[in-house]
């Protein structure tokens, strides 16, 4: 574990050059199973910008995941925005993904069909999104990861338009408490000046108990 915060710690500052702006995101998790399988997930963020000194925006997520065999799943995910001084924005995500361990790293890819409706006048762009995440088993209750997520831009453009670096903690509080924090480099690599905009991510996530059956 020593060695992989250690990681951590070196790849920060050569993710963070040229940053043009610190982000909080700042969010609730609220997971309730509605099967054995299935889970409905809520979870509200809000978004302060200009290093973190006003407020941005901030949205609602509501999610449906359902597990199958050998470690996939998929899941549906719908966004609904609130931006001050704009109408709405609404996007609409469908996963898939696929879990397993190698030695001490759990392994997590996931693929994102990121579909952004075109509603009040905005034309927001779609995306493919490959998410890898790589996640150190530890005796304890702490646990370091690292993600990395390219986006794939379609609408006829087709060509990758940005990257994020995703390394965080995910804390178990307890049962049904936990905490994940986050530092996300967020690269556009499609702007002249490889634009790099850093990301604060906090989010607190409560796990309601599954209901007993009788």
């Amino acid at each position: 574990m020593k060695k992989f915060i250690k990681l951590f710690l070196l790849v920060f500052p050569l993710l963070s050059i040229s940053q043009s702006d610190d982000i909080l995101w700042a969010s609730y998790h609220l997971q309730t199973p509605l099967t054995e399988s299935i889970t409905l997930n809520i979870k509200p963020t809000i978004r302060l910008n200009d290093a973190l000194s006003s407020y941005e925006n901030s949205s609602i997520d509501v999610f449906a995941k359902k597990k199958l065999d050998k470690g996939w799943s998929v899941q549906l995910f719908s966004r609904t925005w609130f931006n001050p001084d704009e109408k709405g924005r609404q996007f609409v995500w469908t996963d898939v993904a696929h879990g397993f361990a190698l030695s001490k790293i759990n392994i997590v890819n996931r693929l994102r069909f990121h579909w952004a409706l075109d509603i009040n006048d905005r034309m927001d762009p779609d995306f493919l999104r490959w998410h890898t995440k790589f996640s150190l088993k530890t005796n304890g209750s702490i646990s370091p990861y690292i993600g990395i997520e390219p986006w794939y831009r379609l609408n006829s453009i087709n060509e990758f338009r940005r990257i994020r670096f995703e390394p965080g903690l995910r804390w178990n509080i307890s049962e049904t408490y936990a905490l994940d924090v986050q530092y996300r480099i967020q690269n556009e690599i499609s702007q002249p000046d490889n634009l790099t905009v850093n990301q604060y991510v906090a989010t607190l996530i409560y796990k309601l108990p599954a209901k007993s059956s009788k």
